[in-house]
């Protein structure tokens, strides 16, 4: 994969994080269908038109990526069938030979085949009827199915799955839930999702997402949402247009001051990674104030960064009072101890914002009233599964059976920004969710949470917001990481230098070079 930093243009950078428009909503199944009832009931468009451009765009796709050959369309009997027959015709028009296989109990709607004459294939020998086929359409269920495929249905994604032959989804896989990512039974399994209007959550979600291969969602004429939808993606070119430079006579105290109270003997390491990020972000002062063992080996890790060590009050509080904002927790350690020196850190930080982590959650596990009364809007907790079970007094396999409400419902109780961290990382605040788009499995090493941490705090540090903070931070080490996601050997302390580069790559984001595509992501790794 190429990285964000060594591409051609800005727009050619890689991931397929930069071709997205600046605001991707990401709708649940229901939401979706608001959306289309609203377009229709309002005049803005009809129904015909949407499922006609929602087939071109699907041709478009796999013109763009195979030169003609043999296409079966596989056509359920509602919107998503139709689409998936316009989309056959299409491809007729340009050079295909074209197979439709009727697919549900009743054929799409004749008129979108628009005159022409289509091949039929006999859903009984579908193996017959996908012979030599290069591309498969998979048009069998829409965003309204719910549970398992059933009967026929079932066997028919079955032998689909089967086959050696490239498979594209229209709107999304049938088998997968829109709103959840769940799958209860067969479902397809997508080389290539081309997904209509906005991409809908669940097609961000584990499993569905490792179903969908590459996910391209096209723009087929909706009118902007007359109810704003509950997430939304965080994209490159929206991240950029979060970030603010500095004036020209700018200072470093303008940058922001941040503390980060961090590292326990003998995990210094947990420490340098959150200074060095915090660094890299463009704070303009680090200060690390952690265990008085740690002073030689930080000091030369991070040379730019003042240390002060943690063990008095007076020190805690003069570090807490000195800084803009506050990062709390990375190898921390745990016990009465570092469960006062957290109090400590919050009873002194008079209005300073705080990014709450790790082993700084971790001294109030079991107790979310405590920490609840004690944090405020401005703040910041970024747990993985684990540490927010803790908190919470539940198993971690209880979170990521539900991780969407979770994050939600804390972000509820505790009155601040919520980020549940995972795939995708979830960021809960003030009744909206946004999801990561970058990073991934390239995060899913050791050191990466503190990275985060780090240079989350230098964006509270620079005034902004703190979902802001937290969404800009993770959008960049994201990317950050996946420059070397596929390398061998991938680090967390690969991270932080990479940071300013991603983001002049991301402030100089334009327009996406196909103005039909709302947003791309490239396929997991298998």
């Amino acid at each position: 994969m190429a990285s964000a930093v060594d591409a051609a243009s800005p727009d050619e950078a890689a991931g397929g994080w930069t071709a997205a428009a600046r605001v991707v909503w990401l709708p649940t199944a229901d939401e979706m269908a608001g959306i289309d009832r609203h377009a229709v009931a309002s005049g803005a468009t009809s129904e015909r038109v949407l499922i006609e451009t929602a087939g071109r765009e699907v041709a478009r796709q796999i013109q763009t990526r195979h030169t003609p050959g043999r296409a079966v369309a596989l056509a359920g009997s509602g919107h998503n069938g139709a689409d998936a027959l316009v989309a056959l015709r299409t491809l007729r028009t340009w050079g295909w030979d074209v197979v439709a296989v009727q697919c549900g109990s009743r054929p799409p709607e004749p008129d979108v085949t628009a005159g022409w004459e289509l091949q039929w294939g006999d859903v009984d020998a579908l193996a017959d009827a996908c012979r030599n086929a290069d591309v498969i359409l998979d048009g069998l269920l829409g965003t309204g199915a719910r549970g398992a495929p059933r009967g026929r249905l079932s066997a028919i994604i079955e032998e689909v799955n089967a086959l050696d032959v490239e498979r594209v989804a229209v709107d999304g896989p049938s088998g997968v839930d829109f709103t959840t990512g769940t799958i209860e039974g067969a479902c397809i399994r997508a080389d290539l999702t081309v997904t209509l209007g906005w991409p809908k959550l669940g097609l961000l979600m584990y499993p569905a997402r490792r179903h969908c291969g590459e996910l391209v969602a096209v723009e087929i004429g909706f009118p902007p949402p007359h109810e704003t939808p509950g997430a939304r993606a965080i994209t490159g070119r929206w991240a950029g247009s979060l970030l603010h430079g500095r004036a020209a006579d700018a200072h470093k105290g303008d940058a922001g001051y941040v503390t980060v109270v961090a590292g326990q003997e003998g995990m210094a390491g947990a420490a340098i990674l959150a200074g060095r990020a915090a660094s890299r972000a463009g704070a303009g002062i680090v200060r690390i104030m952690s265990d008085p063992t740690n002073r030689e080996i930080i000091q030369e890790a991070v040379p730019d960064a003042v240390f002060a060590p943690w063990d008095s009050d007076e020190a805690v509080r003069e570090s807490v009072a000195w800084a803009d904002a506050i990062v709390l927790g990375p190898g921390l350690g745990r016990g009465d101890e570092r469960r006062r020196l957290a109090e400590s850190v919050l009873e002194a930080r008079d209005g300073r914002p705080v990014l709450i982590d790790a082993d700084g959650l971790s001294a109030w596990a079991g107790d979310l009233a405590d920490l609840a009364a004690r944090l405020r809007p401005s703040d910041a907790i970024t747990p993985h599964p684990g540490e927010l079970g803790r908190l919470l007094g539940v198993e971690a396999t209880a979170i990521q059976g539900n991780r969407v409400a979770v994050a939600r419902s804390t972000a509820e109780t505790l009155g601040c920004a919520v980020l549940l961290k995972g795939a995708p990382s979830l960021l809960a605040a003030a009744g909206e969710l946004r999801v990561s788009t970058t990073g991934g499995l390239a995060l899913a090493a050791g050191g990466s949470g503190d990275v985060l941490s780090g240079a989350s705090g230098a964006f509270l540090a620079a005034g902004y917001a703190a979902p802001d903070a937290v969404s800009v931070a993770l959008f960049l080490t994201g990317a950050a990481a996946e420059i070397s996601a596929h390398a061998i050997g991938h680090t967390a302390s690969d991270v932080p230098d990479r940071i300013p580069a991603v983001r002049a790559t991301v402030e100089g984001l334009g327009l996406p070079r196909d103005p039909a595509v709302l947003f791309r992501s490239t396929a997991p790794p298998a």
